[in-house]
């Protein structure tokens, strides 16, 4: 049986709510941005606890960490590890974007 997120009634809207999205909201300080995506980090949806929710920018983001994470269930090595430096199943201090490492622009003149 597959175990569904757990809702709650915004007071403000009148519209439920999924509790994982509010409490990373208010660990952010913020409300998410449109596209960000909520993670739990052990797969457990029932699983709310702050450390175990990760906020990532895309959900195209989040597929390509959870393939990944697959990958490695399997015995599987990534192709190019260093792409996966502080995967979201390692503890990270900070903010909820802490373990996400982007790629710096470089200017192009």
């Amino acid at each position: 049986m597959r175990r569904e997120y757990r809702k709650i009634k915004d007071p403000r809207t009148g519209r439920k709510r999924r509790v994982h999205r509010i409490i990373a909201e208010q660990l952010l300080a913020r409300p998410l941005l449109p596209g960000e995506v909520v993670h739990h980090r052990d797969g457990d949806r029932t699983n709310e606890s702050p450390e175990n929710l990760v906020v990532l920018p895309s959900q195209r983001h989040h597929a390509s960490i959870e393939f990944h994470l697959r990958r490695s269930k399997q015995g599987m090595s990534p192709l190019f590890p260093e792409l996966l430096i502080g995967s979201v199943n390692e503890v990270q201090e900070g903010t909820l974007f802490a373990h996400i490492h982007l790629p710096v622009a470089t200017d192009r003149r």
